[in-house]
């Protein structure tokens, strides 16, 4: 007999649960969780939550909590513009961080390759895959790159995540049109993106695997330490440890090595301030 898909439910979540004080979220979407549905058959209560693999959080600057955005995911899928909106190398970077801390397979997106020209999107891509990130760039109204993307999402749990306007969630409509994902144009006044997708949503795909569709973020602050923040710089790892002084920041330290390699254009300059604004802001 054909049972067809799960139907789902509706559960609350036991009050036990409410002791963590460290995050803004309890249950994000892609926890797994062990139910109580004896009392209905469409409705329950979460019991507890089973241990986090993987996960994409942040720091909320309201309240300094944790906001687990997904988590047990296999891959962040970075979706960023050229043009409409403009390409912002330090979120990207930021976004990159959290994949890192988060135990999380980074893939970067670039999107509406129609808007722009191939120079502007070669010198990012030349970039990215330089520090071993793979790079897809993708056009909806030429269908550019969705077979790539099709092929990547196969039996992983994929999250996509971005600045507002940047085309996550017509991605998504191009290769599932069957969903029906809202979308939404750029403000012609402040050529940022108008948030559509309201809520993070997980989709199972038909070939196996799920995708996670995210509001769009113009902040993201990593979970991250200034201690750390070096490592998660993948250029910056064949210097760690040569800086003359312990505990080196590589902002304003004499005889740094990180400095060094950026002064002899072995770490790209955009890079290094990318790290530098991060690093102020932790």
């Amino acid at each position: 007999m054909d049972v067809g898909e799960p139907k789902p439910r509706l559960c609350h979540i036991r009050a036990n649960l409410f002791h963590e004080d460290s995050q803004k979220n309890i249950i994000a979407v892609g926890d797994q969780v062990e139910i109580d549905t004896a009392a209905s058959e469409n409705a329950g209560w979460i019991l507890r939550m089973l241990p986090r693999h993987t996960k994409l959080s942040r720091i909320q600057s309201s309240d300094s909590l944790e906001q687990v955005l997904v988590s047990n995911a296999d891959t962040v899928l970075i979706v960023a513009s050229m043009r409409k909106p403009p390409f912002r190398s330090r979120l990207v970077d930021r976004f990159i961080v959290a994949g890192i801390c988060g135990g999380l397979e980074t893939v970067l997106i670039l999107s509406k390759a129609d808007l722009s020209i191939p120079e502007e999107i070669a010198s990012v891509k030349n970039l990215y895959v330089s520090l071993g990130y793979t790079v897809l760039v993708t056009s909806v109204p030429e269908s550019r790159g969705l077979d790539s993307l099709s092929e990547l999402l196969k039996n992983n749990t994929s999250v996509l995540c971005g600045h507002s306007g940047v085309g996550k969630s017509s991605l998504i409509n191009a290769l599932f049109p069957q969903w029906k994902i809202r979308t939404g144009d750029v403000s012609g006044k402040s050529g940022k993106g108008r948030h559509i997708t309201r809520l993070s949503e997980m989709f199972p795909i038909p070939s196996g695997g799920f995708i996670v569709d995210t509001p769009g973020i113009r902040e993201m602050q990593p979970v991250v330490s200034p201690e750390e923040l070096d490592s998660k710089f993948v250029e910056f790892l064949p210097y760690l440890g040569q800086c003359r002084f312990k505990g080196c920041t590589h902002r304003h330290e004499p005889n740094c090595a990180i400095i060094a390699a950026v002064d002899s254009e072995k770490i790209t300059e955009k890079r290094y301030e990318s790290y530098c604004a991060l690093y102020e802001s932790l």
